[in-house]
């Protein structure tokens, strides 16, 4: 794909929330990625079941490999392109859904941020604790102005448990429950439908879920979240 010509996806972004950009990781890239990531020795940042690896919290500190992919001019160019030259990557997992782990997440928003220590903020809770990294859901205005580029190792559909969204819901702000609800009644559900090397990217607060795969296969997803917002007082966002 020629990056040059991200700007028209803007607006796609803006109104729908989530976009596809197709073929941004050739071949070779994939499979050094897929590589790398073999290699990640169990910590209590990486979750393992069956002998395998579904998941890895603060990725970046655990795989070189990664850690330089995300400060390539590819990956830089897509996030300047929605957030600007301030962007900066503020969290990065790993997530692997295959045939033996072959879980499933329900309808909701993503509401929390890794930050390097807890300080106490008004708008700031709660707070929560995973892999060592502190973690909390910010006041609202910083989750809006975020964007999540998730880019795709295997192919995915609704066999393997593509990811599904509802196009529009992130301009709805924080859904309650019964809200969510409301919305799949009465909107689109939409599969994103992706191919190896394709860049999803999406608004946190995007409505979202993935289901369990009715033909299970390996469906290999390195998740990275940009901002261009600093945080408040002495708060510092955990990879930045």
């Amino acid at each position: 794909m020629n990056l040059s010509n991200l700007r028209k996806f803007k607006k796609n972004l803006d109104e729908k929330g989530y976009l596809i950009l197709p073929d941004v990781l050739p071949k070779p890239m994939v499979s050094d990625l897929i590589c790398e990531l073999s290699k990640l020795k169990f910590s209590n940042a990486v979750s393992f079941l069956v002998q395998a690896v579904y998941g890895i919290r603060d990725l970046l500190n655990l795989c070189p490999a990664v850690r330089d992919f995300s400060a390539s001019k590819s990956v830089r160019q897509i996030a300047e392109n929605f957030l600007g030259k301030n962007s900066r990557l503020v969290r990065a997992i790993y997530f692997n859904k295959t045939e033996n782990v072959n879980w499933k997440v329900p309808w909701h928003q993503d509401f929390t941020i890794a930050v390097r220590e807890k300080i106490n903020i008004p708008g700031f809770s709660p707070w929560t604790r995973k892999a060592d990294v502190w973690h909390v859901q910010p006041p609202i205005n910083i989750l809006e102005r975020m964007v999540a580029l998730r880019f795709h190792l295997d192919d995915a559909n609704e066999s393997n448990g593509a990811l599904k969204v509802v196009p529009g819901s992130h301009l709805a702000g924080r859904l309650t429950a019964e809200d969510i609800k409301r919305f799949r009644l009465a909107n689109e559900i939409a599969v994103c439908s992706v191919k190896k090397g394709d860049c999803l990217v999406m608004r946190p607060l995007l409505l979202h879920s993935s289901a369990a795969g009715f033909k299970p296969s390996q469906r290999r997803v390195i998740h990275f979240e940009f901002s261009a917002d600093r945080l408040p007082d002495k708060l510092e966002w955990h990879e930045s």
